[in-house]
């Protein structure tokens, strides 16, 4: 062994101390280069805490704007859209604004079916006289037809009017009433839809031959007060049902038209241009939300990363008072 070896050994074996002042001058000089507490380590940690959990919400926006949709049942109904070529925008109830057609397009109803026809249409007319006049002719060519008004609403006083006329047409001249009525002005919107309801009527036709054969089964039985009883039952629900039946195919044999008439002018398509600054307004977008992005995907690794320096510097700072007490 070598003589750097020994002393080497010697010194560990000995484990000389230091004096008692130079060990007050190590704490000294300890306690008062020791950093104040930081009454903001409270705000920093929730900070650290709240940021990453934000980009998690953020990025979770981004990623799933919106829940699953139901599902729509499909009523047994065949709604009829018009070509594009030759009527406007087709709408439900309200009026629909579109390009003007010349002539609105409805299908032939069915003759041996029975089914629900309803059609609207609106029209634009230049004033309130025309508005007038085209209400009286609208109820001319209703009566020509074999129809009626139903109901009848008009306002042709002001600068601008209206017209919403319901009218009722027999289902084999619906066709030419549409036909008619859509010259009365331009056409801005159009729908229609038909109803086949011919099971429901062969579905109560059923039900009323059933009920025939069980009158006539009591009709033949001897004369009881309990006979009597099922026969006038029977009566009366087989009369409702053939009542029912009737009016149910009475009133499909009318079509439900609806003419919608103004003088205000569909609103002009409104173009919005491209700014010079568009396509640096659409970089700094997408610049956003990459961020949003990466700030999500990295936000639970910085929360991890954030934990662990804690613990650490929580580890180092008792190995440090403990050492300083030690000695």
């Amino acid at each position: 062994m070598s003589q750097r070896d020994e002393l080497l050994t010697q010194l560990r074996e000995s484990r000389p101390l230091a004096p008692a002042e130079l060990r007050d001058h190590v704490r000294r000089i300890a306690e008062s280069t020791a950093a104040p507490p930081r009454h903001g380590i409270r705000w920093r940690r929730a900070l650290l805490v709240a940021v990453p959990v934000a980009a998690a919400v953020a990025g979770a926006a981004i990623l799933f704007p919106g829940g699953k949709s139901k599902p729509v049942a499909v009523p047994p109904e065949l709604a009829y859209r018009p070509p594009a070529s030759r009527s406007a925008k087709a709408f439900h109830g309200s009026a629909a604004s579109a390009a003007p057609a010349a002539q609105a397009a409805l299908p032939a109803p069915a003759p041996n079916r029975v089914q629900r026809i309803t059609t609207t249409l609106e029209l634009r007319l230049p004033n309130t006289q025309a508005v007038s006049d085209a209400t009286k002719q609208a109820v001319a060519i209703t009566h020509a037809l074999g129809g009626y008004p139903k109901s009848l609403n008009v306002d042709a006083q002001g600068r601008t009017g209206y017209a919403t006329l319901v009218l009722r047409i027999p289902k084999q001249n619906v066709q030419r009433a549409v036909s008619r009525l859509s010259e009365l002005g331009t056409i801005v919107g159009e729908n229609v839809q038909i109803q086949d309801i011919q099971a429901q009527v062969d579905a109560t036709a059923r039900k009323i031959a059933r009920l025939e054969a069980r009158l006539t089964y009591w009709q033949s039985q001897p004369a009881s007060t309990e006979v009597e009883q099922h026969v006038a039952a029977l009566t009366a629900q087989i009369a409702k049902l053939r009542r029912s039946r009737a009016s149910t195919i009475h009133a499909a044999s009318y079509a439900t038209v609806s003419v919608q008439m103004t003088t205000r002018p569909a609103p002009a398509p409104v173009h919005k241009g491209r700014g010079p600054l568009h396509d640096l307004g659409v970089a700094f977008r997408w610049l956003g939300i990459g961020a949003v992005y990466v700030l999500a995907l990295a936000a639970p690794f910085v929360l991890v990363g954030a934990l662990v320096w804690l613990v650490l510097r929580a580890v180092r700072r008792r190995r440090e008072n403990e050492l300083l007490s030690s000695t």
